[in-house]
């Protein structure tokens, strides 16, 4: 026989032998979103009863039909399992007994069957093929999670196949239960392999947009979400067109409810990896609107499970394989807001039943926002933005736009003109304004669909600011270039009769130059080797601290690590801090992309200090210095 024909052979044998395999292994089990809408198990006179199973089967993140990810999860005995596991729910005062069946060939570790407040560390090991049984009081009301691992037992970061082994742990106060929604985030990284490269998969109660679940709501209607985050990595929850309340923050063991005078009111909230938050909101207005994590990569279509077939194009080593982000079915029938990905959730919002259509006031105060071509060199395109207000003309300073100012209650319209060479849109960030005019290419509603903004075209953005504060003028556009080559800045809204003081009002917007979480070009105000700041000593100076780089988690401090200086916080995305967190600490702060702060600051010794901001995720540092004369 010769030896190609020889080879043909011992190919074909092989295919046939795992034909045969194939056929009789029993296909992996299904593994279904789970919207937690349904408490699991049996909960009669104070006792819940829940028998779980730790199991492998496929995923699909995306469309039931899209492609597939093998993973484990937690099922109800005798249900198919899910992502997330089942919620379970009870009311204080209940004695949770609870079977875990390990279907495994691998032992699992089991976190979170215990009394709340109890120990993060204190999991359940089982053996592959085994099970366990324990019984315990459900402990202090809250919203918690339990979780597994089985890939790395002995740590706490879940990535892998294991990822998403976790579920929702609610625990009801006493009294009637409010509605709510119950929201867990999950990240999971796939491993590398000959043809395949690592793939991150986020989702949002089993399914990474844009399948995640639309939610629909009506406008003044009060909606109340527990959002629980039990991945490696924190997300910026940012909220469009609404302010909301952060009712508590906790984690998969403890619980703090605020009282209703020491809520924050956010439009972007940290949730750290492990976390936990209840929050509360009303919307305003109509329209189509985001709540989605403010890191460019977690909401990038890049977040697409790729799908990878065998390629044309010849190779004498080894066969090709491609990842195609373009063939996934219904990718275009789903949503209008097509160019993102991952961590977002679309919220319909109806009008409210009887009030009258909405009437735009004629606008007193009319501004331009001019975005120019590239402008400059270099391997990272730059980008220029002005301001126009009559004859007066601001231009960028560095890679960022002007300050944009508005009034408290002052009906303002933003022209903004394209002069680019690509399509654009302009988000903006913390205003509470119609759907139409918020920014996202594919919002607002069924008769005025956002558009974006053509080369050589402009769009007029239309609001009322109902606040003063500190707040964004941002690209939304999917083209990581514009972020970082700086079509962004500051838009500052005034109290009526109050003039912007850019002498005793300074601006700080963190940026990069870069896009992952690994940026080693941080930038300040546009620069990266800022200018000193002079400051008077025994001066009151506010502070607008704004993170927009794509995908930075930031500490900043304000002198040094051991003598910080002091300030006094104000404000967080542009509303009032309630008294009791308007406090004078150290000058540190952790800050991830799409915050805001505004902190008072009164410099006392002439002399310098060093405004440090610090990649937490990597080495890349930028300093400002400030002159206190």
């Amino acid at each position: 026989m010769a030896p190609y024909r020889r080879l043909l052979f011992y190919l074909a044998l092989v295919f046939i032998l795992a034909a045969v395999v194939n056929a009789q292994s029993p296909a992996p089990d299904e593994i279904y979103a789970n919207q937690n809408r349904t408490p699991a198990g049996k909960l009669v006179n104070g006792l819940l009863t829940i028998h779980l199973e730790i199991r492998e089967g496929t995923w699909h993140a995306e469309a039931e039909d899209g492609p597939p990810l093998y993973v484990q999860a937690f099922a109800e005995a005798g249900q198919a399992a899910s992502i997330p596991g089942p919620l379970l729910r009870m009311p204080v005062g209940t004695t949770v007994d609870v079977t875990i069946d390990n279907k495994l060939k691998k032992p699992a570790t089991v976190f979170g069957f215990n009394t709340r407040p109890g120990d993060p560390k204190a999991g359940i090991e089982i053996p592959p093929g085994e099970s366990r049984k324990t019984s315990f009081l459900a402990g202090a009301a809250g919203t918690y999670y339990y979780w597994a691992r089985t890939v790395s037992p002995e740590k706490d970061e879940p990535y892998l196949q294991d990822a998403q082994l976790n579920g929702a742990f609610i625990v009801d106060a006493p009294g009637a239960v409010v509605p709510d929604r119950v929201l867990v985030l999950n990240l999971m990284f796939t491993r590398a392999d000959a043809i395949h490269k690592v793939v991150e998969t986020v989702s949002i109660n089993g399914k990474s947009y844009p399948f995640t679940e639309p939610l629909e709501y009506t406008e003044g209607e009060t909606i109340r979400w527990r959002v629980i985050n039990p991945s490696t990595s924190e997300h910026p929850m940012h909220l469009h067109g609404s302010f909301y309340q952060v009712m508590s923050m906790g984690d998969s063991e403890s619980d703090t409810l605020y009282p209703e005078n020491e809520r924050e009111s956010v439009v972007t909230q940290n949730l750290l990896d492990g976390h936990t938050m209840m929050m509360e909101w009303k919307p305003e207005h109509e329209g189509q609107w985001l709540f989605h994590c403010h890191f460019n990569s977690h909401i990038s279509v890049e977040e697409r499970v790729p799908i990878f077939i065998p390629s044309e194009v010849p190779n004498k080593n080894a066969p090709q394989h491609v990842a195609l982000h373009d063939m996934h079915e219904h990718q275009d029938a789903t949503m209008p807001m097509k160019d993102m990905a991952g961590l977002v959730l679309v919220i319909h919002v109806r009008p409210k039943p009887g009030t009258a259509p909405y009437v735009e006031a004629a606008a007193v105060h009319k501004i331009d926002l001019v975005i120019e071509p590239e402008a400059g060199g270099g391997t990272t395109p730059t980008f220029s933005c002005s301001v126009r207000e009559g004859k007066k003309i601001v231009a960028s300073e560095n890679t960022m736009g002007p300050p944009i100012i508005v009034t408290r209650g002052e009906p303002t319209e933003i022209n903004v003109v394209n002069h680019l060479h690509r399509p654009t849109s302009i988000h903006w960030h913390g205003l509470e304004l119609d759907s139409y005019y918020d920014g996202v290419v594919g919002g607002g509603t069924a008769t005025r669909v956002t558009p974006a903004i053509a080369p050589g075209a402009s769009f007029i953005a239309r609001f009322t600011p109902t606040r003063a504060g500190t707040f964004i003028y941002h690209t939304h556009f999917a083209d990581e270039d514009q972020l970082i080559g700086g079509i962004y800045g500051p838009l500052i809204a005034l109290e009526p009769g109050e003039k912007y003081d850019a002498e005793h009002d300074k601006v700080l917007v963190v940026g990069a130059r870069e896009t992952g979480f690994f940026p080693k070009r941080l930038t300040l105000d546009g620069a990266e080797q800022p200018s000193p700041m002079v400051l008077n000593r025994g001066v009151k100076y506010r502070l607008r601290v704004i993170n927009i780089a794509p995908d930075l988690v930031a500490s900043i401090r304000l002198g040094t690590k051991e003598h910080p200086a002091t300030w006094r916080a104000l404000a967080k995305d542009g509303a009032t801090l309630p008294p009791s967190l308007a406090k004078q600490s150290d000058a540190t702060l952790h800050i991830d992309s799409g915050e805001v702060y505004d902190f008072e600051f009164q410099p006392e010794t002439a002399g310098e200090l060093a405004f440090e901001v610090k990649n937490i995720f990597g080495a890349a540092k930028l300093t400002e210095t400030i002159v206190v004369q």
